[in-house]
This record gives C-alpha cells, sequence and structure tokens, in this order.
C-alpha cells in the first residue's frame, strides 16, 4: 500500500512536465485534447466542455483550430442555457477569426443566441445582415427562415410571408424549400384564426357581469363575477328601496370596483384567449421550419 501510494504521489509530480515536453513525448496533443472537449460536448456535459475547450486555447494559443475553440464555448453556452454568454462568445469568433471558415456560422449561432435570450429584434438584425451580406453562406437561407419566426412571434404574419417569399426566389434549389412552401401555406391559415372582440366582452360584462368572461370561454370565472355583483347589486337596490340611503351608498361604493374590474377582466379574458389561439397557430409554422434549429 505504502509503494503503492508513493507511485502515485511521482505520477501526479511529474504529470505536468510530461504534458508540457515535447509534443512526440506526450500523449496530449492537440488532437487529444480537442476529443477529450468534444466527448464532453456530445455527452451533454456542456460546462465540463467550456473548460477543455478553454484549456485547449491556454495549451496550444497558436493552433489552427483556436477558432473551433472559440466557437464550440460559445455553442456549449448556448446549449447550456446560457444564451447571453453564449452570444458573447460567438461575436469574438468573428472578430478575432473574421476570415475563418467558421465566422459565418458563428454569426448565425450568434442570432439564435440573442433570440434565445429574448432580444429578438437584435437578432432580426443579425439574421438580416448576414442574410444580405453573404447570401452564399449555407447559413443565409436559415437566418431568413429565423426571420419568418421572429415575424411571426412579434404577430407580423405579413412579415413573415415576404421573408419566406425571398427565401423561395432566392434559395429555388434549397433542400428546405418544400418545408417553407409548407410554411407559407399555414401562414396563410394563420392570418384567418379566429379572433374575439375585447370591446365586445367589456359590453357584454357591462350589461350582464360575468357574460364577458363566459364570452371568453372562462365559465367558471363568469360565474363568480355574475355571483359577486349580483349580490352587490342586489344589496345596493334593497337598501335604497328600504330607505337606507347610508346603507346603499356604502354597498354600491364597496361593490363598483368589482363591477368595474368584470368589465376590466373580461377584455383581458378574451386577449388571453387570442393570444393562445396565435401561438397554437404558430406552432405548426415553426415545426415546418424546423431546420432553422439544426
Amino acid at each position: 500500500m505504502a509503494h503503492s501510494k508513493k507511485f502515485i504521489l511521482v505520477f501526479f509530480v511529474l504529470l505536468p512536465a510530461l504534458v508540457w515536453a515535447d509534443e512526440k513525448a506526450v500523449v496530449l496533443t492537440e488532437t487529444v485534447q480537442l476529443q477529450v472537449a468534444d466527448g464532453f460536448m456530445n455527452e451533454k456535459e456542456y460546462y465540463r466542455a467550456i473548460t477543455e475547450y478553454l484549456r485547449f486555447r491556454l495549451l496550444f494559443p497558436d493552433s489552427e483550430r483556436v477558432d473551433y475553440a472559440f466557437l464550440q464555448v460559445g455553442k456549449a453556452y448556448l446549449l447550456g442555457g446560457e444564451p447571453e454568454r453564449a452570444a458573447q462568445r460567438l461575436r469574438q469568433v468573428r472578430e478575432k477569426f473574421p476570415t475563418s471558415t467558421l465566422a459565418t456560422q458563428s454569426w448565425f449561432l450568434e442570432g439564435l443566441a440573442t433570440w434565445k435570450g429574448k432580444k429578438s429584434k437584435e437578432a432580426q438584425a443579425l439574421f438580416e445582415a448576414l442574410a444580405n451580406e453573404d447570401p452564399e453562406s449555407v447559413y443565409a437561407p436559415r437566418a431568413l427562415a429565423a426571420i419568418a419566426l421572429i415575424r411571426l412571434e412579434a404577430d407580423d404574419p405579413k412579415g413573415t410571408e415576404e421573408a419566406l417569399d425571398l427565401f423561395g426566389s432566392r434559395y429555388p434549389d434549397n433542400p428546405h424549400l418544400e418545408q417553407v412552401r409548407a410554411a407559407r401555406h399555414l401562414v396563410t391559415e394563420y392570418r384567418s384564426l379566429p379572433q374575439k372582440s375585447e370591446i365586445l366582452a367589456g359590453i357584454l360584462s357591462g350589461i350582464i357581469p360575468g357574460a364577458g368572461y363566459a364570452y371568453a370561454e372562462e365559465f367558471a370565472t363568469g360565474a363568480m363575477s355574475l355571483g359577486v355583483n349580483g349580490a352587490f347589486i342586489g344589496a345596493t337596490w334593497t337598501a335604497f328601496a328600504n330607505g337606507l340611503e347610508a346603507v346603499g351608498i356604502l354597498a354600491g361604493g364597496i361593490g363598483l370596483p368589482f363591477y368595474i374590474g368584470n368589465i376590466y377582466g373580461s377584455a383581458l379574458a378574451v386577449r388571453k384567449w387570442n393570444q393562445a389561439v396565435k401561438v397554437q397557430g404558430q406552432v405548426p409554422i415553426f415545426a415546418a421550419l424546423d431546420f432553422v434549429f439544426d
């Protein structure tokens, strides 16, 4: 046991020297280090992969594959759920290696990271710049499809159609063209989705408390609103009918906010219903253009 402990101690003492020895005499080469990092990446151990890619950059700063290490760090942050850090790292690829073959890919991924970070306008600007400045890139068609989806999220079906039409005219031989055509057809259907009127909901609840909620298909909330407002209205009417003006004013004053809230809440319920319908209508369009996220 004592000999084993001594051997382990000697091994770890000598390990740094082995690492920094001439490459012909060591196991740790550029290829091996990247294989380790890529292995963690493939196993979805994103933060361990980041550590290994950063280690590669420290050990082999003059390597021709440093740009790859930069790119992979950005991808790992993106897949690991840190879009802001991902966008920052991916931007560095273009800034530090503008002539790299990976620059366009990092540009596109930066757009995805920015979009995932809830900065849709900034993401759209990145995708538009990529599509216009490097239209021959394999990532330019995906950038146009991404623009279409961003505009769809903003409930701008016309903008979505424009982006998809530009995709079709600019890339008639693209392997994803049929998916784009299917998405274009779905956008037409999206335009005709049923929508309800917030104003009408408010008017209905103004006439009969809770009726606007029923119009928005929130029947339980409508019934509760009818019961609460009906109780206050009944109490107010009864008090005045019996000459109890003070009690009537008190009951009416307490009930008025509930009545106003019932009108306002009905309009919000319809807005929520409309948004749910739109989100449901967007799902098949996102599915048709899923190649954006490959």
